[in-house]
């Protein structure tokens, strides 16, 4: 039985290997965005509990897959253990988590964080993914079950600003700022406990070990502006979307007075 889980979900190395921005990096690509831009139009004109009942299955798929993900990694490693780096200490691994008691909490503050948080994370390893690189087959478990997890994470984010589940404010732009800098701390007292010996992970890329032509000591601020600039640009989009649709929404008013 171990054998068989073994072939199913361990590593494949062949011919054909997924490379940064190769034709399957695309093509992961293109189906997301192909699943996200679906998405928006189907629950378009459903009813606001339909919405919310969607998102709450994304999130909630979203997290089984990342606790499946351990109990299937000692099947993915060729030694038979668990990948440490998976922990929640990465933007991502954490948002997840918190963006699950995000989806089932009324606080809109933690919406807000969540959704801004995950969005940045999820894109920035999308067009980077690479702990999915490294000559495996586009198509193996390792490859497959991390861009469906982005993806998903990432869906999760866009559609509920779209259902208008969640809103952007501008005045609250200082909270993401907080929520990074606070992802960066917990991120760093990972790299401490964890790092020793032969063990070295760099969670949240901020010992520079990832990006070694930047200064290791200039490496977290490079972070946090790095993902807070991401976030600054959704706040900055979706003003433009909403300004635009008020604008719309006025002209129409106005057309239908003075019919």
């Amino acid at each position: 039985m171990t054998d068989f889980l073994k072939k199913i979900f361990g590593w494949k190395v062949g011919k054909i290997s997924i490379e940064l921005f190769s034709v399957w990096h695309f093509l992961y690509i293109f189906l997301i965005v192909g699943f996200i831009v679906g998405g928006v139009f189907l629950l378009k004109n459903k009813p606001q509990k339909t919405k919310k009942k969607t998102l709450k299955i994304m999130i909630v798929t979203t997290l089984v897959l990342y606790i499946a993900d351990f109990m299937l990694q000692p099947f993915v490693t060729s030694d038979f253990t668990i990948d440490i780096d998976k922990l929640p200490f990465h933007i991502c691994t954490l948002m997840c988590i918190v963006s699950t008691f995000a989806q089932f909490s009324n606080k809109d503050w933690l919406k807000e964080i969540a959704v801004t948080l995950s969005m940045a994370g999820s894109l920035m390893y999308l067009l980077y993914p690479g702990s999915a690189l490294g000559g495996v087959s586009p198509w193996c478990y390792k490859v497959i079950q991390t861009m469906l997890y982005h993806g998903l994470l990432l869906a999760w984010g866009v559609l509920s600003l779209t259902t208008g589940e969640v809103k952007l404010q501008v005045k609250n732009m200082w909270q993401p700022l907080i929520a990074v800098i606070c992802v960066a701390l917990w991120a760093g007292l990972g790299n401490i406990c964890f790092n020793g010996g032969d063990h070295h992970y760099d969670w949240f890329f901020l010992t520079g070990s990832t990006f070694p032509f930047i200064p290791k000591w200039l490496m977290p601020f490079v972070v946090v502006v790095a993902v807070y600039g991401v976030i600054s640009c959704f706040y900055l989009i979706y003003w433009l979307v909403s300004r635009k649709r008020n604008k719309k929404g006025i002209s129409q008013n106005l057309d239908n007075e003075v019919a």
